[in-house]
Protein backbone atom coordinates (compact mmCIF):
# COMPACT_ATOMS: atom_id res chain seq x y z
CA UNK A 1 0.00 0.00 0.00
CA UNK A 2 1.30 3.46 -0.91
CA UNK A 3 1.32 6.17 1.74
CA UNK A 4 1.08 9.75 0.52
CA UNK A 5 2.38 12.94 1.97
CA UNK A 6 -0.50 15.22 2.98
CA UNK A 7 -0.85 18.96 2.46
CA UNK A 8 -3.37 20.89 4.53
CA UNK A 9 -5.11 23.62 2.54
CA UNK A 10 -5.75 26.52 4.97
CA UNK A 11 -9.09 28.32 5.10
CA UNK A 12 -9.43 31.07 2.51
CA UNK A 13 -6.91 29.55 0.10
CA UNK A 14 -6.71 27.04 -2.74
CA UNK A 15 -4.02 24.72 -4.03
CA UNK A 16 -3.71 23.72 -7.72
CA UNK A 17 -1.21 21.27 -9.16
CA UNK A 18 -0.55 18.57 -11.75
CA UNK A 19 -0.63 14.85 -10.94
CA UNK A 20 1.80 13.97 -8.14
CA UNK A 21 1.89 11.64 -5.10
CA UNK A 22 0.27 14.10 -2.71
CA UNK A 23 -3.04 14.24 -0.82
CA UNK A 24 -4.69 17.62 -0.38
CA UNK A 25 -6.76 17.98 2.80
CA UNK A 26 -9.29 20.49 4.10
CA UNK A 27 -10.84 20.25 7.57
CA UNK A 28 -14.32 21.71 7.27
CA UNK A 29 -16.81 22.94 9.83
CA UNK A 30 -19.09 25.66 8.45
CA UNK A 31 -16.48 26.16 5.72
CA UNK A 32 -16.97 24.48 2.35
CA UNK A 33 -14.35 22.51 0.48
CA UNK A 34 -14.38 22.12 -3.31
CA UNK A 35 -12.15 19.71 -5.22
CA UNK A 36 -12.04 20.29 -9.00
CA UNK A 37 -10.14 18.07 -11.43
CA UNK A 38 -9.67 17.44 -15.14
CA UNK A 39 -8.58 13.77 -15.48
CA UNK A 40 -7.59 14.16 -19.12
CA UNK A 41 -5.29 17.13 -18.50
CA UNK A 42 -4.08 15.70 -15.22
CA UNK A 43 -4.74 18.95 -13.34
CA UNK A 44 -6.62 19.33 -10.07
CA UNK A 45 -7.03 21.50 -7.02
CA UNK A 46 -8.71 21.94 -3.66
CA UNK A 47 -10.32 25.14 -2.44
CA UNK A 48 -11.16 25.85 1.25
CA UNK A 49 -13.89 28.54 1.35
CA UNK A 50 -14.86 30.50 4.48
CA UNK A 51 -17.94 32.53 3.52
CA UNK A 52 -20.53 32.80 0.75
CA UNK A 53 -19.87 36.42 -0.34
CA UNK A 54 -18.35 39.70 0.88
CA UNK A 55 -20.38 41.23 3.71
CA UNK A 56 -19.51 44.89 3.14
CA UNK A 57 -18.98 47.38 0.34
CA UNK A 58 -15.22 47.57 0.82
CA UNK A 59 -13.27 47.62 -2.41
CA UNK A 60 -10.27 45.86 -0.85
CA UNK A 61 -10.74 42.45 0.68
CA UNK A 62 -9.36 38.93 0.39
CA UNK A 63 -11.33 37.55 -2.55
CA UNK A 64 -10.31 33.95 -1.82
CA UNK A 65 -12.28 33.95 1.44
CA UNK A 66 -15.59 34.09 -0.42
CA UNK A 67 -17.25 31.59 -2.73
CA UNK A 68 -18.68 34.25 -5.06
CA UNK A 69 -15.34 35.96 -5.67
CA UNK A 70 -12.87 33.15 -5.00
CA UNK A 71 -14.31 30.43 -7.22
CA UNK A 72 -13.66 32.42 -10.43
CA UNK A 73 -10.04 32.81 -9.31
CA UNK A 74 -9.82 29.07 -8.59
CA UNK A 75 -11.26 28.21 -12.01
CA UNK A 76 -8.93 30.66 -13.73
CA UNK A 77 -5.91 29.09 -12.06
CA UNK A 78 -6.99 25.59 -13.15
CA UNK A 79 -7.40 26.76 -16.76
CA UNK A 80 -3.96 28.39 -16.75
CA UNK A 81 -2.48 25.09 -15.58
CA UNK A 82 -4.04 23.29 -18.55
CA UNK A 83 -7.52 22.24 -17.40
CA UNK A 84 -10.58 22.53 -19.65
CA UNK A 85 -13.68 23.83 -17.84
CA UNK A 86 -15.92 21.57 -19.93
CA UNK A 87 -14.08 18.51 -18.54
CA UNK A 88 -13.90 19.58 -14.91
CA UNK A 89 -15.55 17.42 -12.26
CA UNK A 90 -16.31 18.55 -8.71
CA UNK A 91 -16.59 17.24 -5.16
CA UNK A 92 -18.18 19.46 -2.50
CA UNK A 93 -18.10 18.98 1.28
CA UNK A 94 -18.62 20.87 4.55
CA UNK A 95 -21.08 23.64 5.34
CA UNK A 96 -22.09 22.08 8.66
CA UNK A 97 -23.75 23.42 11.78
CA UNK A 98 -21.07 21.85 13.97
CA UNK A 99 -20.52 22.25 17.68
CA UNK A 100 -23.02 23.99 19.95
CA UNK A 101 -25.62 25.41 17.61
CA UNK A 102 -27.59 28.56 18.48
CA UNK A 103 -30.75 29.93 16.87
CA UNK A 104 -28.59 32.66 15.34
CA UNK A 105 -26.33 30.03 13.70
CA UNK A 106 -29.38 28.40 12.16
CA UNK A 107 -30.75 31.72 10.89
CA UNK A 108 -27.42 32.74 9.37
CA UNK A 109 -26.71 29.25 7.97
CA UNK A 110 -23.32 30.40 6.71
CA UNK A 111 -22.27 26.94 5.59
CA UNK A 112 -25.51 26.27 3.77
CA UNK A 113 -25.39 29.59 1.94
CA UNK A 114 -21.74 29.03 0.97
CA UNK A 115 -22.61 25.62 -0.46
CA UNK A 116 -25.48 27.17 -2.45
CA UNK A 117 -23.19 29.80 -3.97
CA UNK A 118 -20.65 27.11 -4.88
CA UNK A 119 -23.28 25.00 -6.62
CA UNK A 120 -24.68 28.04 -8.41
CA UNK A 121 -21.25 29.04 -9.81
CA UNK A 122 -20.41 25.48 -10.82
CA UNK A 123 -23.82 25.12 -12.45
CA UNK A 124 -23.28 28.26 -14.56
CA UNK A 125 -20.13 26.68 -15.97
CA UNK A 126 -21.77 23.28 -16.51
CA UNK A 127 -19.35 21.53 -14.15
CA UNK A 128 -20.46 18.06 -13.09
CA UNK A 129 -20.74 17.52 -9.31
CA UNK A 130 -19.82 13.91 -8.49
CA UNK A 131 -20.40 14.17 -4.74
CA UNK A 132 -22.01 16.79 -2.51
CA UNK A 133 -21.59 15.93 1.19
CA UNK A 134 -22.78 19.18 2.77
CA UNK A 135 -24.79 20.26 5.79
CA UNK A 136 -25.37 18.20 8.92
CA UNK A 137 -23.83 18.73 12.33
CA UNK A 138 -20.33 17.26 12.15
CA UNK A 139 -16.91 18.52 11.19
CA UNK A 140 -15.50 16.61 8.23
CA UNK A 141 -12.28 16.22 6.30
CA UNK A 142 -12.14 16.34 2.49
CA UNK A 143 -9.18 14.36 1.13
CA UNK A 144 -8.19 14.56 -2.53
CA UNK A 145 -5.39 12.44 -4.00
CA UNK A 146 -3.48 14.38 -6.69
CA UNK A 147 -2.01 11.21 -8.16
CA UNK A 148 -5.10 9.01 -8.47
CA UNK A 149 -7.79 11.74 -8.36
CA UNK A 150 -9.58 9.67 -5.69
CA UNK A 151 -11.50 11.54 -3.00
CA UNK A 152 -13.21 10.88 0.31
CA UNK A 153 -15.23 12.81 2.85
CA UNK A 154 -14.91 11.48 6.40
CA UNK A 155 -15.63 12.83 9.89
CA UNK A 156 -12.64 14.91 10.97
CA UNK A 157 -12.24 12.95 14.21
CA UNK A 158 -11.66 9.81 12.17
CA UNK A 159 -9.12 11.31 9.78
CA UNK A 160 -5.93 10.72 11.80
CA UNK A 161 -3.21 8.72 10.09
CA UNK A 162 -2.99 5.06 11.10
CA UNK A 163 -0.22 2.75 9.97
CA UNK A 164 -1.30 -0.80 9.09
CA UNK A 165 1.02 -2.39 11.64
CA UNK A 166 -0.51 -0.14 14.29
CA UNK A 167 -4.06 -0.98 13.27
CA UNK A 168 -5.70 -0.46 16.63
CA UNK A 169 -3.18 1.68 18.51
CA UNK A 170 -4.50 5.01 17.25
CA UNK A 171 -8.07 4.31 18.35
CA UNK A 172 -7.33 2.30 21.49
CA UNK A 173 -4.68 4.53 23.03
CA UNK A 174 -7.32 5.69 25.52
CA UNK A 175 -7.54 2.33 27.34
CA UNK A 176 -5.77 3.77 30.38
CA UNK A 177 -8.41 6.50 30.63
CA UNK A 178 -11.26 4.01 31.12
CA UNK A 179 -12.29 3.50 34.72
CA UNK A 180 -12.00 -0.26 35.28
CA UNK A 181 -14.79 -2.47 36.51
CA UNK A 182 -14.67 -2.55 40.36
CA UNK A 183 -12.37 -5.20 41.77
CA UNK A 184 -15.25 -7.09 43.36
CA UNK A 185 -16.88 -7.61 39.97
CA UNK A 186 -13.57 -8.56 38.33
CA UNK A 187 -12.93 -11.14 41.05
CA UNK A 188 -16.42 -12.59 40.67
CA UNK A 189 -15.99 -12.82 36.91
CA UNK A 190 -12.70 -14.65 37.44
CA UNK A 191 -14.33 -16.97 40.00
CA UNK A 192 -17.02 -17.75 37.43
CA UNK A 193 -14.40 -18.42 34.80
CA UNK A 194 -12.62 -20.84 37.13
CA UNK A 195 -15.91 -22.24 38.49
CA UNK A 196 -14.65 -21.58 42.01
CA UNK A 197 -17.14 -19.22 43.60
CA UNK A 198 -19.13 -20.03 46.74
CA UNK A 199 -21.30 -18.32 49.33
CA UNK A 200 -18.53 -17.37 51.72
CA UNK A 201 -15.99 -15.94 49.30
CA UNK A 202 -18.74 -14.25 47.29
CA UNK A 203 -20.22 -12.40 50.28
CA UNK A 204 -16.75 -11.44 51.53
CA UNK A 205 -15.82 -9.89 48.22
CA UNK A 206 -19.09 -7.98 47.88
CA UNK A 207 -18.82 -6.51 51.38
CA UNK A 208 -15.38 -5.09 50.55
CA UNK A 209 -16.92 -2.57 48.16
CA UNK A 210 -19.38 -0.27 49.94
CA UNK A 211 -20.60 1.38 46.75
CA UNK A 212 -21.36 -1.92 45.03
CA UNK A 213 -22.93 -3.28 48.23
CA UNK A 214 -25.27 -0.28 48.45
CA UNK A 215 -26.22 -0.58 44.78
CA UNK A 216 -26.89 -4.30 45.13
CA UNK A 217 -29.11 -3.82 48.19
CA UNK A 218 -31.01 -1.01 46.49
CA UNK A 219 -31.61 -3.16 43.44
CA UNK A 220 -32.61 -6.21 45.47
CA UNK A 221 -35.18 -4.23 47.42
CA UNK A 222 -36.64 -2.45 44.40
CA UNK A 223 -36.85 -5.68 42.42
CA UNK A 224 -37.99 -8.12 45.10
CA UNK A 225 -39.78 -6.14 47.77
CA UNK A 226 -40.79 -3.04 45.78
CA UNK A 227 -38.74 -0.73 47.98
CA UNK A 228 -40.08 -1.95 51.35
CA UNK A 229 -36.60 -2.51 52.75
CA UNK A 230 -36.88 -6.28 53.09
CA UNK A 231 -33.16 -6.94 52.51
CA UNK A 232 -30.84 -5.13 54.91
CA UNK A 233 -27.49 -6.82 54.33
CA UNK A 234 -25.50 -8.82 51.79
CA UNK A 235 -25.99 -11.90 53.99
CA UNK A 236 -29.77 -11.38 53.83
CA UNK A 237 -29.52 -11.07 50.06
CA UNK A 238 -27.59 -14.34 49.89
CA UNK A 239 -30.20 -16.15 51.96
CA UNK A 240 -33.18 -14.80 50.03
CA UNK A 241 -32.05 -14.62 46.41
CA UNK A 242 -29.14 -17.09 46.40
CA UNK A 243 -25.51 -16.79 45.44
CA UNK A 244 -25.99 -17.04 41.68
CA UNK A 245 -28.53 -14.22 41.51
CA UNK A 246 -26.42 -12.10 43.84
CA UNK A 247 -23.36 -12.61 41.65
CA UNK A 248 -25.41 -11.67 38.60
CA UNK A 249 -26.61 -8.47 40.26
CA UNK A 250 -23.10 -7.51 41.41
CA UNK A 251 -21.62 -7.89 37.94
CA UNK A 252 -24.62 -6.14 36.37
CA UNK A 253 -24.26 -3.12 38.67
CA UNK A 254 -20.54 -2.87 37.89
CA UNK A 255 -21.05 -3.11 34.13
CA UNK A 256 -23.94 -0.63 34.33
CA UNK A 257 -21.63 2.08 35.65
CA UNK A 258 -19.12 1.39 32.89
CA UNK A 259 -21.58 1.21 29.98
CA UNK A 260 -23.70 4.14 31.11
CA UNK A 261 -20.67 6.39 30.56
CA UNK A 262 -21.16 5.66 26.85
CA UNK A 263 -24.44 7.22 25.79
CA UNK A 264 -23.84 9.53 22.83
CA UNK A 265 -22.18 7.23 20.30
CA UNK A 266 -23.33 3.64 20.01
CA UNK A 267 -26.36 4.07 22.26
CA UNK A 268 -29.42 5.02 20.23
CA UNK A 269 -31.35 5.55 23.46
CA UNK A 270 -30.30 6.53 26.97
CA UNK A 271 -28.84 3.49 28.70
CA UNK A 272 -28.99 1.58 25.44
CA UNK A 273 -25.62 -0.19 25.75
CA UNK A 274 -26.38 -1.36 29.27
CA UNK A 275 -29.87 -2.60 28.44
CA UNK A 276 -28.45 -4.47 25.47
CA UNK A 277 -25.75 -6.06 27.65
CA UNK A 278 -28.26 -7.24 30.27
CA UNK A 279 -30.62 -8.49 27.59
CA UNK A 280 -27.96 -10.51 25.78
CA UNK A 281 -26.69 -11.89 29.09
CA UNK A 282 -30.12 -13.16 30.11
CA UNK A 283 -30.89 -14.59 26.69
CA UNK A 284 -27.49 -16.34 26.69
CA UNK A 285 -28.24 -17.81 30.10
CA UNK A 286 -31.52 -19.28 28.81
CA UNK A 287 -29.96 -20.69 25.63
CA UNK A 288 -27.13 -22.28 27.62
CA UNK A 289 -29.69 -23.97 29.86
CA UNK A 290 -31.65 -25.22 26.83
CA UNK A 291 -28.72 -26.59 24.84
CA UNK A 292 -26.51 -27.72 27.72
CA UNK A 293 -23.33 -26.64 25.92
CA UNK A 294 -22.10 -24.19 28.57
CA UNK A 295 -22.74 -23.13 32.15
CA UNK A 296 -25.73 -20.75 32.22
CA UNK A 297 -23.92 -18.43 34.63
CA UNK A 298 -20.80 -18.41 32.43
CA UNK A 299 -23.02 -17.57 29.44
CA UNK A 300 -24.64 -14.76 31.42
CA UNK A 301 -21.25 -13.27 32.33
CA UNK A 302 -19.92 -13.53 28.77
CA UNK A 303 -23.10 -11.95 27.40
CA UNK A 304 -22.92 -9.14 29.93
CA UNK A 305 -19.41 -8.13 28.86
CA UNK A 306 -19.45 -8.95 25.12
CA UNK A 307 -19.61 -5.30 23.96
CA UNK A 308 -16.99 -3.74 26.26
CA UNK A 309 -15.10 -2.55 23.19
CA UNK A 310 -17.86 -0.06 22.42
CA UNK A 311 -16.89 1.80 25.59
CA UNK A 312 -13.42 2.33 24.11
CA UNK A 313 -14.61 3.54 20.70
CA UNK A 314 -17.76 5.40 21.80
CA UNK A 315 -16.03 8.80 21.88
CA UNK A 316 -15.02 8.48 18.23
CA UNK A 317 -18.47 7.37 17.10
CA UNK A 318 -20.02 10.17 19.17
CA UNK A 319 -18.02 12.75 17.23
CA UNK A 320 -19.48 11.56 13.92
CA UNK A 321 -22.95 10.25 14.73
CA UNK A 322 -24.88 11.35 11.61
CA UNK A 323 -22.17 10.08 9.26
CA UNK A 324 -21.70 6.80 11.16
CA UNK A 325 -25.41 6.02 11.47
CA UNK A 326 -26.07 6.79 7.82
CA UNK A 327 -23.40 4.26 6.85
CA UNK A 328 -24.88 1.62 9.16
CA UNK A 329 -28.45 2.18 8.05
CA UNK A 330 -27.46 1.48 4.46
CA UNK A 331 -26.16 -1.88 3.34
CA UNK A 332 -23.08 -1.78 5.56
CA UNK A 333 -22.32 -4.14 8.43
CA UNK A 334 -21.43 -2.59 11.82
CA UNK A 335 -17.99 -4.21 12.09
CA UNK A 336 -17.14 -3.45 8.44
CA UNK A 337 -18.10 0.19 8.95
CA UNK A 338 -16.00 0.43 12.11
CA UNK A 339 -12.99 -1.06 10.30
CA UNK A 340 -13.34 1.40 7.44
CA UNK A 341 -13.98 4.55 9.47
CA UNK A 342 -12.12 3.84 12.72
CA UNK A 343 -9.37 1.55 11.37
CA UNK A 344 -10.40 -0.95 14.07
CA UNK A 345 -13.65 -2.33 15.53
CA UNK A 346 -15.30 -2.87 18.90
CA UNK A 347 -14.34 -6.57 19.09
CA UNK A 348 -10.64 -5.75 18.79
CA UNK A 349 -10.90 -2.84 21.24
CA UNK A 350 -12.78 -4.98 23.75
CA UNK A 351 -10.27 -7.80 23.34
CA UNK A 352 -7.42 -5.47 24.33
CA UNK A 353 -9.37 -4.05 27.26
CA UNK A 354 -10.33 -7.53 28.54
CA UNK A 355 -6.73 -8.70 28.39
CA UNK A 356 -5.58 -5.56 30.19
CA UNK A 357 -8.06 -6.32 32.99
CA UNK A 358 -7.06 -10.01 33.02
CA UNK A 359 -10.60 -11.25 32.49
CA UNK A 360 -11.14 -15.02 32.04
CA UNK A 361 -10.21 -16.47 28.65
CA UNK A 362 -13.84 -17.44 28.05
CA UNK A 363 -14.91 -13.80 28.27
CA UNK A 364 -11.92 -12.58 26.25
CA UNK A 365 -12.74 -15.01 23.44
CA UNK A 366 -16.42 -14.04 23.49
CA UNK A 367 -15.61 -10.34 23.24
CA UNK A 368 -13.20 -10.94 20.35
CA UNK A 369 -15.33 -13.36 18.30
CA UNK A 370 -19.02 -12.81 19.09
CA UNK A 371 -19.64 -11.47 15.57
CA UNK A 372 -17.77 -14.41 14.00
CA UNK A 373 -17.84 -17.31 16.49
CA UNK A 374 -16.54 -19.72 13.84
CA UNK A 375 -13.14 -18.02 14.23
CA UNK A 376 -12.87 -18.78 17.95
CA UNK A 377 -10.16 -21.33 18.72
CA UNK A 378 -11.31 -21.74 22.32
CA UNK A 379 -14.71 -21.75 24.04
CA UNK A 380 -16.42 -22.10 20.65
CA UNK A 381 -19.79 -23.16 22.06
CA UNK A 382 -19.90 -20.36 24.65
CA UNK A 383 -18.97 -17.76 22.03
CA UNK A 384 -21.66 -19.16 19.72
CA UNK A 385 -24.28 -18.97 22.48
CA UNK A 386 -23.54 -15.28 23.01
CA UNK A 387 -23.51 -14.65 19.25
CA UNK A 388 -26.94 -16.25 18.87
CA UNK A 389 -28.21 -14.35 21.91
CA UNK A 390 -26.92 -11.08 20.48
CA UNK A 391 -28.81 -11.77 17.24
CA UNK A 392 -32.02 -12.74 19.04
CA UNK A 393 -31.98 -9.68 21.25
CA UNK A 394 -31.56 -7.43 18.22
CA UNK A 395 -34.42 -9.23 16.48
CA UNK A 396 -36.96 -8.94 19.28
CA UNK A 397 -35.96 -6.07 21.58
CA UNK A 398 -38.20 -3.03 21.76
CA UNK A 399 -35.55 -0.40 20.99
CA UNK A 400 -33.71 0.63 17.80
CA UNK A 401 -30.71 -1.37 16.64
CA UNK A 402 -27.52 -0.98 14.58
CA UNK A 403 -27.24 -4.74 14.05
CA UNK A 404 -28.32 -6.54 10.88
CA UNK A 405 -29.70 -10.05 11.34
CA UNK A 406 -28.33 -12.81 9.10
CA UNK A 407 -30.74 -15.76 9.29
CA UNK A 408 -28.34 -18.07 7.43
CA UNK A 409 -25.64 -17.50 10.03
CA UNK A 410 -28.19 -17.92 12.81
CA UNK A 411 -29.22 -21.31 11.43
CA UNK A 412 -25.60 -22.52 11.22
CA UNK A 413 -24.83 -21.39 14.73
CA UNK A 414 -27.90 -23.04 16.18
CA UNK A 415 -26.79 -26.31 14.54
CA UNK A 416 -23.40 -25.99 16.21
CA UNK A 417 -25.26 -25.87 19.54
CA UNK A 418 -27.21 -29.01 18.65
CA UNK A 419 -30.33 -26.99 17.88
CA UNK A 420 -32.13 -25.94 14.71
CA UNK A 421 -34.48 -23.31 13.36
CA UNK A 422 -37.35 -25.61 14.35
CA UNK A 423 -36.33 -24.95 17.98
CA UNK A 424 -36.64 -21.22 17.38
CA UNK A 425 -40.13 -20.79 18.91
CA UNK A 426 -39.05 -22.63 22.07
CA UNK A 427 -35.93 -20.47 22.37
CA UNK A 428 -37.90 -17.25 22.00
CA UNK A 429 -40.55 -18.50 24.41
CA UNK A 430 -37.87 -19.10 27.05
CA UNK A 431 -36.73 -15.47 27.01
CA UNK A 432 -38.18 -13.58 30.03
CA UNK A 433 -40.65 -11.00 28.78
CA UNK A 434 -38.92 -8.24 30.78
CA UNK A 435 -35.81 -8.74 28.64
CA UNK A 436 -37.64 -7.54 25.54
CA UNK A 437 -39.81 -4.90 27.18
CA UNK A 438 -37.17 -2.22 27.57
CA UNK A 439 -36.47 -3.05 31.27
CA UNK A 440 -34.28 -6.18 31.09
CA UNK A 441 -32.75 -5.40 34.49
CA UNK A 442 -35.98 -6.57 36.14
CA UNK A 443 -35.49 -10.05 34.71
CA UNK A 444 -32.36 -10.67 36.81
CA UNK A 445 -34.41 -11.37 39.92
Amino acid sequence: MTYYQKFHVPAGTFQVDARKPLVLQAYLNSCVGVALFDPEAGVAGLYHILLPEPVSGKTEYNREKYASTGLPLFLGRLVREGADISRLQAVIAGGALAGKVSNQDIRLDIGGRTAEVVKEVLGKHGIQVLLSETGGFFTCCLNFNLETFEYEVIPALLSEDTQPDEETNGRISCLDDIQPIPQVALKILRMIGEDSYGIQNLSQEVRKDQVISAQVLKHCNSAVFAGKGGIDSIDDALLIIGQTTLAKIVTAMAVKKLLNNSYTGYSLTKGGLYHHAIGVALVAEKIAALCGKASPFAAYSAGLTHDLGKVVLDQFVSGARPFFYREIMGENDLVETENRLLKTNHTKAGFKLARKWELPSSIINTIRHHHAPEEAEEHLELVTIVSVSDTLFHMFSAGPSLHKVDMNSLSRRLELLGMSISDFPAIVDAIPHQVLSGSPELAIT
